[in-house]
């Protein structure tokens, strides 16, 4: 286990069998709790796709205690912010699952969360159906500043990171305003992250990732 805790959000028996990411399998860029894997994929699926808020509860939960170990060996953001969906896209589904995982772990760190830093002007094809390389022509523009930002130091919140493309994108425009470092955080990641230089580049089999 990554981490030694006596009490779990899930039974020993599930908690042990969690695709965690060892600490080996961590890179500098992106802190990710899980690989996207049985059975987190289906939790995380479901959570969006039927409204189960109980089981992004969980999650949050669950990634909670993962990152306050991570964060013992590392230096704390000044502030999430978790990556905006589009009014469209909030509408249709209710709520901002990358929202609602932060609220537990920022309330942990006590840090803000950006839910007004970043907005998605523009409504795009959900990156599920694209291939990688299509991803990050897609994003172009997608993203705009809404008022300048007092830190240097911030992490960006997702529930799973893929081939990269939506974080890549909001890392530039958060750059571009001043912000020092930048991290990607999430719940999940493909396993093609690890130990590769530029994820962005490479074709995933993204059929059944629920992507935004």
């Amino acid at each position: 286990m990554p981490f030694a805790k006596t009490t779990h959000a899930v039974c020993e028996s599930c908690y042990k069998v969690l695709p965690w990411v060892g600490i080996d399998d961590q890179r500098l860029d992106i802190l990710s709790a899980f690989y996207y894997d049985s059975p987190l994929d289906q939790l995380i699926l479901t959570g969006k796709q039927t409204q189960r808020l109980d089981r992004l509860q969980l999650l949050a939960e669950l990634i909670t205690p993962y990152f306050l170990n991570q964060l013992q060996t590392r230096q704390k953001p000044q502030a999430i912010l978790p990556v905006p969906l589009h009014i469209n896209r909030l509408r249709q589904r209710g709520f901002n699952q990358a929202l609602e995982l932060t609220r537990h772990l920022a309330k942990s760190l006590n840090i803000p969360i950006l839910k007004q830093a970043v907005s998605r002007q523009r409504h795009t094809r959900e990156q599920k159906y694209l291939a990688a390389n299509q991803r990050t022509t897609n994003l172009k523009d997608a993203f705009i500043l809404n008022h300048p930002l007092p830190y240097t130091h911030i992490a960006i919140f997702d529930d799973v990171v893929t081939t990269g493309a939506t974080t890549q994108i909001l890392s530039h425009l958060l750059l571009k305003a001043g912000v020092k470092t930048v991290e990607i955080w999430s719940v999940a990641k493909t396993k093609q992250w690890h130990n590769v230089a530029n994820p962005v580049a490479i074709e995933y089999d993204t059929s059944s990732i629920d992507e935004d």
